[in-house]
């Protein structure tokens, strides 16, 4: 089995096992063991999560020993992660699938031992504009399960960001039980994230997006709700290439122009664009203005920790050049100590190394 694909193949497929035993994670590693087997021993590769052409979950042991058997007819809800975007984009794959079928429960599989509360605030959000009222159950421990729906993975982080047709159309369900608001442009900031990794200077952009009539958004500070709602309203979506836009991917569709800002010089953000892609019908425009990078002294290449620095000349031309400002000639570039400033700040968030200055490849290649 390859990789799941947004157009055909077994992401769009439904398969049902009975006397499944379920393997579930036996030690938190970046790939576990953890998987779904029929009573005659065999690998369910419909119950297996893949990134990119990688397969995450390398399926647990045939021989294992269920401590209890599980009645009835239940759902597979597949990988269960704690982190929101891995939540948002990978546990929730197999939505499109939750109310297709008529099930007791749908399973999931804790990443690890202390995920053992499904519905927080934002899950319990999310669930409730899918429209399910379904009971939820963990299975930390193996566990035989009488009759087990096994859907595909409809989305998730490589070929598969586009989305299947069925993935897409229960994006378009949750997007219609939103509160509209009226249009706005919506610019996602990093302003105000206490973490790691962004861009330097970023209060600049915030400040010349405002003047060119962007409501700032802060997805971190409100409820997942609310920033549907923004997204929805939205007729331009500007911002700094994060996670972020798979939030606004959800509600998107034709009437919506996306733009993002590149922060680092990887592919992270290809996933991002093949959503907006399959949701809008056309690819998002990639703004490339970094000059330089602040990173780990012991890394390589530029990841999700590291600070980019942009040529706001440049920026503002590639916005007025799409059409998501009037005119870069109004620009205010940031100061010499709000970009010293900045740094500082960078430097100070960093646990690792230390960070040190180097030439983006767009700056290497002039």
């Amino acid at each position: 089995m390859s990789e799941p694909l947004p157009d055909e193949g077994w992401s769009r497929e439904i398969v049902t096992i009975k006397n499944a035993i379920i393997c579930p994670v036996t030690q938190a590693v970046q790939r576990p063991a953890m998987g779904v087997y029929s009573e005659e021993g065999g690998d369910c590769l419909h119950a297996s999560l893949w990134r990119g052409g990688t397969r995450m979950t390398l399926g647990g042991s045939p021989d294992v020993k269920p401590v209890m058997r599980l009645p009835g007819r239940h759902m597979w809800g597949g990988l269960f992660y704690g982190h929101f975007g891995h939540f948002i984009v990978e546990t929730m794959s197999r939505c499109w699938a939750f109310k297709r079928e008529k099930y007791d429960s749908i399973i999931f599989v804790p990443k690890h031992a202390g995920l053992n509360r499904f519905k927080v605030a934002y899950r319990q959000d999310y669930w409730d504009l899918l429209g399910l009222d379904a009971e939820v159950t963990l299975a930390p421990e193996p566990i035989e399960v009488e009759e087990l729906i096994v859907p595909g993975q409809g989305f998730g982080l490589g070929k598969i960001a586009k989305g299947t047709p069925e993935y897409q159309q229960t994006m378009h369900e949750l997007t219609d039980r939103i509160e509209t608001d009226p249009p706005r442009k919506i610019y996602i900031s990093r302003a105000k994230f206490s973490g790691r990794g962004g861009v330097i200077a970023e209060q600049a952009i915030e400040e010349n997006m405002v003047r060119n009539g962007y409501t700032p958004l802060y997805p971190e500070k409100i409820p997942l709700v609310d920033q549907l709602r923004y997204y929805k309203s939205a007729t331009h979506i500007v911002g700094i290439d994060s996670s972020a836009f798979h939030i606004a991917g959800m509600t998107a569709d034709p009437s919506k122009k996306f733009a993002f800002i590149l922060r680092r010089e990887n592919n992270a953000h290809e996933w991002i664009a093949l959503q907006l892609e399959g949701m809008t019908g056309r690819q998002p425009v990639v703004i490339n203005a970094l000059t330089a990078h602040w990173m780990d002294k012991e890394h390589r290449h530029t990841n999700h920790h590291s600070w980019g620095e942009l040529d706001h000349e440049l920026l503002a031309q590639q916005l007025a050049e799409n059409g998501f400002i009037d005119s870069a000639a109004g620009w205010i570039a940031p100061t010499e100590d709000a970009v010293q400033a900045s740094i500082d700040y960078a430097i100070d968030r960093d646990r690792g190394n230390g960070l040190e200055r180097r030439l983006s490849k767009r700056v290497q290649a002039l």
